[in-house]
């Protein structure tokens, strides 16, 4: 009996070392399972990566054959599109991040990253990204970092230029007075068409377009110490003259019914003779400057107290709660290499982003880039609120109360007081 006994238990010993693997493979090489191990398997890995804006039927392609060339080059790498308009990206990143759903990369306004930041909601970059974020412009690196860390990587960027008619305006407006004059001029001698158009939808670019004005005649959104100056006198003074373009001068359509997006539809269709935009104003149109309907050509911005412009940046954002964050930055990393970089911002109408790719003689030579090549020396950033949203909203009211009648000083304290009880000031 104790020797049936002992080899019962010696049988049992064999079986479960056997079943255990006893640290071997199944295929006996002496090593554990590398695929169980490193969690890889010949699945690819699919991610998700979000971009707004993408309703135009010729802009989602272009991504998808961007998309396409990545799977290409990395075969274990699937990547899954998702879009939304420009008006309800950030809330549907907001919602993404508190219920677990968020994409792995996503493209957002720079203005986005310190709140996403403070959420928690991003994960640093700094270890892949220390070399890269050196290929761009030294103000796009600062404007990706929170407390120390980079958390972005700048995608898009633009200046803003003045956009007009050449067949009806020879030369173009060099300050805020000739503005008025030369849409007053276009305007009377041209039956059915405007002088000029501006943004006051309720739209992010309502606030771009006001602090043109507020930068160029010498106001602040915030001063150093974080405090709100929005209402100061300059600010005030800026508001003022927006408004006096469609109370006073009746030179622009009204502008509560457009935003920024619009203006150029509004001139190829022969609305308005001039308007102000970023470079991508040409695609949105589809027209060449030499076209027979609505020939056009760009200029520097009117000159207010002194030139001006906002620089506004979107960037590339990986959620923290990736679980592909290697596959994530190698998206990233091939996205924005320096051909597909440039090949994107070519067709997206977009101010060359890295400094390698501002030599392209594409940029330097085109006559259409050039006023937009030569505000970027002008260029003041996007106000950094705590939270953006919410003070665009506060920013756009007040705008759409201005345009309505009522007095810029009063609309622009209410705003001020609003950003500051909301803690909205960037201290």
């Amino acid at each position: 009996m104790k020797k049936w006994l002992s080899l019962f238990l010696v049988c049992m010993l064999l079986i479960l070392s056997a079943c255990s693997g006893g640290g071997q493979s199944v295929s006996g090489d002496g090593n554990k399972d590398s695929e169980q191990s490193s969690g890889k398997s010949d699945k690819p890995v699919t991610i998700t990566y979000f971009q707004p804006g993408l309703e135009q039927p010729e802009q989602k392609q272009a991504i998808k054959d961007l998309i396409k060339r990545f799977e290409e080059a990395n075969p274990g790498i699937k990547v899954e599109l998702q879009s939304v308009g420009w008006d309800d990206a950030y809330q549907k990143l907001v919602t993404g991040f508190s219920s677990g759903t968020a994409p792995d990369v996503f493209y957002g306004g720079t203005r986005w990253l310190v709140s996403f930041a403070q959420m928690g909601a991003i994960m640093p970059l700094d270890e892949y990204a220390s070399e890269k974020i050196k290929e761009y412009h030294d103000a796009l690196q600062d404007s990706v970092k929170f407390n120390g860390k980079i958390y972005g990587i700048p995608r898009g960027f633009s200046s803003r230029a003045l956009i007009y008619r050449s067949d009806l305006i020879k030369e173009p407006p060099k300050t805020w007075d000739e503005l008025v004059e030369i849409a007053k001029k276009v305007q009377n001698e041209n039956k059915g068409i405007y002088g000029f158009g501006i943004a006051g939808a309720n739209h992010v670019s309502t606030t771009t377009q006001l602090f043109n004005y507020v930068f160029q005649n010498n106001g602040k959104i915030f001063d150093e110490k974080g405090n709100v100056v929005l209402n100061s006198p300059e600010a005030v003074e800026a508001l003022t003259f927006y408004r006096d373009l469609y109370t006073k001068h009746k030179v622009v359509p009204n502008p509560i019914e457009y935003h920024r997006e619009q203006l150029p539809i509004l001139f190829k269709e022969g609305k308005i003779a001039m308007f102000v935009c970023g470079p991508w104003a040409k695609t949105t149109m589809g027209i060449e400057p030499d076209n027979e309907d609505t020939p056009f050509k760009t200029a520097p911005l009117p000159k207010g107290k002194k030139m001006s412009n906002t620089l506004v940046s979107d960037s590339l954002m990986v959620s923290s709660k990736t679980k592909h964050p290697e596959a994530a930055w190698k998206f990233i990393e091939f996205i924005t290499s320096l051909e597909e970089q440039k090949e994107y911002d070519k067709t997206r109408g977009l101010v060359p982003i890295q400094k390698e790719e501002a030599k392209d003689p594409f940029f330097k030579e085109d006559p259409y880039f050039a006023p937009f090549i030569e505000m970027v020396q002008y260029g003041e950033p996007d106000p950094n609120p705590a939270a953006w949203e919410p003070f665009q909203d506060i920013v756009t009211e007040a705008v759409q109360k201005a345009l309505s009648g009522e007095d810029p000083q009063k609309v622009l304290d209410e705003a001020a007081k609003a950003i500051k009880d909301q803690k909205l000031e960037p201290k």
